[in-house]
């Protein structure tokens, strides 16, 4: 009896063994990734009432006072980005560092991956780099899927542990002769933490994440909102902002404030 039993508790065993293995599968979540792209615009003209994309070292910016600018450097990081959908629930997708240089065409267009499969309804980053990275870090780790972050990029305070989360360098060509104008932001301790987040909306569009929808969410960054927003700076008084401290933070709060927008969202 036992050698005639033994085969028929092996027959049964095998669909059991089956059906668990479906049942894993079926639990595993679906992902898909978000494409992002960039484009860093100024007003310009008299009024500085058209948008134009950055030319580096051409591009004439307006603010709102009727200063004028001309752009020769314009990098910043956007890290910790946070899909959140109409329930309110959200998902934070990790190590998220992302270098966005004017110069290098390359870095105006990166992709997060694995976002769980759902529709949302906004996103929101730190335009920066969180505390947890930026100060507590060997910077000397920043290798691999970090390597945004690493010193080498020059976007890293030494002296100050640090990094530095927005730099823009420009001539003041409203200035009689005109001069530089220098904003180099950082800072993530007490009052001076320049770290901020922005959340630019979707307005009435959705995005939809799928396994096999890849959409794009295309940002446009206004330089002009450096200066222009809750704590409005006049140019030709400004003396530059090359350190953390408290005209650093009224920086960060403007470009948090109003800096960038959602233009579209295309569903690939």
């Amino acid at each position: 009896m036992k050698n005639r039993t033994f085969p028929v508790l092996l027959l049964l065993a095998a669909p059991l063994a089956l059906l668990s293995g479906c049942k894993k599968d079926s639990d595993s979540p679906d992902t898909g990734s978000v494409n992002f792209t960039v484009q860093n615009v100024a007003p310009t003209g008299s009024a500085g009432s058209t948008l134009q994309p950055i030319t580096l070292n051409v591009t004439s910016a307006t603010t709102a006072a009727g200063e004028t600018f001309t752009v020769t450097r314009f990098e910043y990081y956007l890290s910790n980005i946070k899909f959140t959908k109409s329930d309110g629930t959200t998902y934070a997708a990790p190590d998220t560092y992302y270098l966005v240089d004017q110069a290098t065409a390359k870095t105006l267009s990166f992709t997060v991956p694995n976002v769980p499969a759902g529709d949302y309804t906004g996103v929101s980053f730190i335009v920066g780099v969180d505390a947890q990275k930026t100060g507590l870090t060997d910077p000397l780790t920043f290798t691999g899927q970090f390597e945004a972050l690493n010193p080498a990029n020059n976007m890293y305070w030494s002296w100050n542990s640090g990094h530095i989360f927005m730099k823009m360098e420009a001539s003041l060509t409203s200035a009689n002769p005109a001069k530089p104008l220098t904003c180099h932001i950082g800072g993530y301790t007490g009052a001076t933490s320049a770290i901020v987040t922005a959340a630019p909306s979707f307005g009435s569009s959705k995005l939809t994440v799928r396994t096999d929808k890849a959409p794009t969410i295309a940002l446009q960054a206004n330089v002009v909102k450096l200066f222009d927003g809750p704590n409005p700076i006049t140019l030709s008084t400004f003396t530059g902002a090359h350190m953390p401290g408290a005209q650093s933070v009224q920086i960060a709060q403007n470009y948090a404030a109003g800096m960038f927008s959602v233009t579209q969202i295309n569903a690939n």
